[in-house]
Order: C-alpha cells, then structure tokens, then sequence
C-alpha cells in the first residue's frame, strides 16, 4: 500500500520536520526525520526509504550534495527525491533535477500539494517496482525456456545420433547376413575348384616326370622299353614336355588364387560372425608374445629376405586380464601383419639407409591396459585415417580384403570395450594404441 511506506524528511529547520511528518503521519506515512545532510545519507544507506523529501538551503553537505551521493550509490540511487526550497528560479529547479531530483515544491508549500505529489511518486516508485519484478520474472523464464530449448535441442541430438547408430547398425547386419550367406555358398563350389586344381597339378606334375623318364636317355645297364612311345619325333615330345608344363603351372596358379579367395571367405565368415568366444583370464604379455612370433614366423616363411628390427618392451605389472584369447590374439596378428605390410613397403621404395623396427610395448594402468604398436614404415595419410577401420576399405589393392582392421576395431572396442586409437606421419611412423579394461 502506497500509504504505509517509509518516507525520510531532512530539513535543517525543525519546525519544518514537524509540520512535514504531522501531515504524513495522519495519512498513514511512516515517517523518519534528519536535520543534515550527512544524518540523511547515513540514513538512506542503512533502512533505504521508500521516498525522500529534501531541503536543498542545509548546511555542507547541501541539498544537492545529498542527492548526487545518494544517486551514486546502487543501494540508494533507485529512491526517488522530491526538492522543498525557498529557492524558487528556473536554474535552481533545473539543477535540483540534474542532480537527480524527481520533483520540485517551492515553500512555503500546501498540504494538498505536498500529498498529491508525494503519492504520486510513491505509486510511480510501486509500479516501477512491480514492473522491474516482473521483468526479472520473464527473464528467469526466458533463461529457463533457453536452458529448456538447450536440453531439448540436446536430446534431440543424441536421439538423431542413437537413430543413425541404430539404422548403420540394422544395415550393417544386414550386409553381415547377406555376407554370410554369400561366403556359405561360395565356400562350397571353391573348395571344389581348390580341390581338382590341387589334384590336376599333382597329375600333371606325375604326367610330366613320367614323360620325362620315358624320354631320357637309358642307361646301359637297363633294360629296353616294352612299349614304343607313340610320340618318338622330339619336337612333338617337347610339345607335350611344354603342354603338360603350362597345364601344371596354371593349376598351381588357380590352387593358390583359391586359396586367396578361401582367406577372403574365412575373413568374411569372422566379420559376419555375432558370438565372441569365452573369455578366461589371459597372460596378455604372452598372448602378444606369441602374436608376434607367429606372425614373425609366418613372414618369414612367405619371404625368406623379409627382415626386421623387432623390439619389446613388456610390463610385468600387465598380467592376468579377462579376454577372449583366440579373438583378440587375431586382432593383434592384423595390426602386426599391417604394420610388416608398411615397413616392407617403404623397404621396396627405398632400401638404402632403411632399418625396418617395430616396437611392441604393454603398459598396466590403474583402470586400464595398454599394447603399443609402432612401426616406421610408409604412414597413414591423413585423409583416410578416419577410413581405415570401415568393412572393405583398403589400400592393397593386390591381395587386401579390407576386413582385417574392421574385425580388429570390433574386436577391440565391441567385443572388449576397448580402445583403439591410430596416429601416423606419412613416410615416418605408424602407432596403434589399443587399450583395455583392467
């Protein structure tokens, strides 16, 4: 209510403060009363007033001191000021509003006068109260409508992601149905071919070695053939000498493309696959350790100039984690045949001055462990680092499948929960950074 708010009177002349607070005292007001200036500010700072009625003619600080204070202080500078002076010239009103005055009565003043305008500025102060309430109101909605927005944008976010996970994933199975269902019927007339091709180059083998024999000169002390040769003339037995030649050699060659195919198959069949083996308790350090021979081994046996600097660094601290062995040690065989893959690679581009290394590291960590596969082949460009784990993307062209990284990130990150992470220089380094849970 406009009639019981706190109104502070400052006047130097006491029977002027009487008068003042006998008339605002019977409508209502509360009233507080100062003499000075100083008294007035001290006044306000403390119990800031709903209104201040103020005397400019005061001893120091006058009233228009009073006034700049108080409107220079935030705690204050909202109170509305209504001058009473004797001074009655254009320059004084003009400069008690620059002081920050809201209104100006001249004395001696009426009674009716001083009450209108006193509850006129009261209501004016009330409702500009209430609107900067209301302001502040709307703008807590606001800032909760915008926090609102955000979450709902957010989620909207993620449901838009989780349902594009959801589609690739539905897709992806799929294609792994589709592909399994592919490799099983291809499985069955490629082992037909691998099985004749590996029968037909036995026979021409064994056809050409008794050609061979039955052309050769004999020895002294043997015995004459009982039957004649049907073809006697030479050039006609080097014809067939060279017929049965091509034939083994094309039967070798479609034995070894079908063992190409065979792999591809069984790579297919491993991607497609949805039941990950058992997990047991597992001496990763071995499990690495052994890896890394077979791979070794198997290079080896490929390419018997293949050569590498291969050092270890194992954490006896890593022991015993909870794996799939089988899976997981098929991972590590991809990583390591990719990184023998480059380092044979840039061996080729420039030999001299090359010594292949690969690094193998673990590390135990308080929730997780760590295998480091470094090596200091051709590197990784960095356009297609973030391709290099999709299904059938490749970069060998001759003999690659594109599985072998895909199966390794599932096996990694799907099946284990884990980690894998690639970071690689062109022509300077590769390294992948698998890690697991402890």
């Amino acid at each position: 209510m406009v009639t019981s708010a706190d109104i502070l009177v400052v006047d130097d002349k006491p029977d002027n403060l009487r008068l003042l607070s006998s008339i605002l005292t019977n409508e209502g007001f509360k009233v507080r009363k100062v003499l000075n200036g100083q008294l007035a500010i001290d006044a306000a700072r403390i119990h800031p007033p709903d209104l201040i009625l103020l005397d400019i003619m005061m001893p120091q600080p006058d009233g228009y001191q009073v006034c700049q204070d108080l409107k220079a202080n935030p705690c204050t500078a909202d109170i509305p000021i209504i001058f009473l002076s004797a001074l009655d010239t254009v320059a004084d009103k003009v400069k008690a509003f620059t002081a920050g005055g809201v209104d100006f009565i001249s004395k001696p003043f009426q009674q009716e006068e001083v009450l209108a305008r006193v509850k006129t500025h009261l209501q004016i102060r009330q409702l500009t109260k209430a609107l900067q309430e209301q302001n502040q109101r709307l703008q807590a909605e606001i800032q909760q409508r915008r926090q609102v927005e955000a979450e709902l944008s957010q989620a909207l976010h993620e449901l838009q992601a989780t349902q594009e996970q959801i589609i690739v994933k539905e897709k992806l199975a799929s294609l792994g149905a589709l592909t399994a269902g592919i490799a099983h019927e291809l499985r069955n007339p490629l082992n037909f071919v691998m099985n004749y091709a590996e029968s037909s180059v036995e026979l021409a083998a064994e056809a050409l070695d008794e050609l061979t024999a039955a052309t050769s000169p004999l020895a002294e002390s043997a015995p004459a053939p009982a039957i004649e040769l049907p073809y006697s003339e030479p050039e006609r037995l080097a014809t067939l000498q060279e017929i049965l030649s091509d034939l083994r050699d094309n039967a070798t060659a479609i034995h070894q493309h079908g063992q190409r195919a065979e792999r591809i198959i069984r790579m297919m069949m491993q991607h497609t696959r949805t039941e990950p083996c058992e997990r047991k308790p597992t001496n990763l350090n071995e499990l690495v350790a052994e890896a890394l021979d077979l791979t070794y081994h198997s290079k080896r046996a490929q390419d018997s100039d293949f050569n590498v600097t291969i050092q270890t660094d194992y954490d006896p601290a890593v022991g015993m984690i909870s794996v799939s062995a089988s899976d997981l040690g098929r991972a590590l065989i991809n990583l390591i045949e990719n990184a023998y893959y480059a380092l044979q690679e840039k061996y080729h581009q420039s030999p001299v001055g090359f010594t292949p290394t690969l690094l193998i590291q673990t590390r135990r960590h308080p929730e997780t462990v760590e295998i480091r596969i470094r090596d200091n082949g051709i590197g990784i460009p960095p356009e297609i680092q973030t391709k290099i784990f999709d299904p059938f993307f490749t970069t060998k062209a001759a003999d690659g499948t594109g599985l072998g990284l895909s199966i390794t990130y599932d096996v990694i990150v799907g099946q284990h929960q884990g980690t894998l992470k690639v970071t690689s220089q062109p022509q300077v380094f590769t390294e992948f950074l698998i890690g697991l849970p402890a």
